[in-house]
């Protein structure tokens, strides 16, 4: 998991967050993924719900990226965005009754971090996943088009945090939901529907669309301190999501050249180890399957 370290404090000032958090909240959900699993995409569509109010972005990405302690994470969560005008605002001005999705990228957080971030949620967490080849090269891509790299630090992929974060969920019995991106894709309503339940909110029609929000700024303000000019801009990051209508089906995959792109970065043996573990993971019972999975399951019994 990330090297950061708890501060003594941070445990503290986490559990006065949650008590507040209590008192505002009648639903609050934790959605964590590796990076470019379509996370952001599944934010967006429980943005749809009536239930889910506010939205807080990766309230931990800026102790990883920027070294601040866990003042820069109760600022966050204590300034939501607004899902319907996506304005930033004061805890104190939330209206009771409402529900906050908090996002985060797996790598971003230590061990103490990933059990304070589950525990201020209601609901099982949500793990995003999808081929490991195809969040690597959709974020060689990324990287390439920010500063020219090539290649990115293996953990980054964040593939072994979320391993070890499902782990942990197990060795505590702790519930949480797997959701492959591809299976949304292939059954948008149907996997949704399935997910909804899971995180115990009420049934809603129609959540797997959405008008296009291209002008939204998602990040931080303590994380926008860090970026650059450009990127502040046009965050390559979410443009496509952003500017999206919903979910829609994955265009065709050319694997040969995603493997090269892959072998050209350095990192074919280990995306060979994440596909081992997203392979489990589409093995575990608590992958969500839409309707169309249950019934080919069905077929196949009979």
């Amino acid at each position: 998991m990330a090297s950061a370290v708890a501060e003594p404090n941070q445990q503290e000032e986490t559990v006065e967050l949650e008590a507040a958090s209590i008192q505002v909240y009648t639903h609050r959900l934790a959605l964590i993924s590796p990076p470019r699993t379509g996370s952001t995409a599944v934010a967006r569509l429980l943005w749809q719900h009536p239930s889910v109010t506010h939205h807080c972005h990766e309230p931990y990405e800026a102790c990883y990226w920027g070294d601040q302690g866990p003042e820069s994470v109760k600022s966050v969560l204590s300034h939501p965005m607004e899902v319907a005008s996506g304005e930033r605002v004061a805890l104190s001005e939330v209206p009771r009754g409402g529900g906050l999705l908090m996002k985060e990228m797996s790598f971003q957080l230590s061990d103490a971090q990933f059990t304070q971030f589950v525990g201020l949620a209601t609901a099982p967490p949500v793990f995003v996943i999808c081929d490991p080849r195809l969040s690597t090269t959709s974020r060689l891509r990324i990287v390439r088009e920010l500063n020219g790299a090539r290649t990115f630090p293996p953990f980054e992929s964040g593939w072994q945090s979320l391993r070890e974060q499902v782990e942990l969920c197990r060795a505590r019995d702790l519930p949480y939901v797997l959701v492959d991106s591809d299976d949304l894709r292939a059954d948008p309503a149907g996997v949704t529907a399935a997910l909804i339940a899971a995180i115990g909110l009420p049934s809603v029609d129609g959540l797997e669309n959405w008008s296009p929000r291209p002008g939204l700024r998602l990040v931080s303000p303590e994380v926008g301190a860090l970026m650059s000019d450009a990127r502040k801009e046009d965050d390559p990051f979410y443009r496509k999501v952003l500017g999206s209508s919903g979910i829609q089906p994955r265009g065709e995959v050319r694997w040969e050249r995603e493997e090269a792109a892959i072998a050209a970065a350095g990192l074919t043996d280990d995306v060979a180890k994440w596909r081992h573990w997203y392979e489990e993971m589409r093995a575990d019972p608590a992958l969500i399957t839409g309707r169309r999975a249950q019934r080919e399951s069905n077929a196949d019994a009979r």
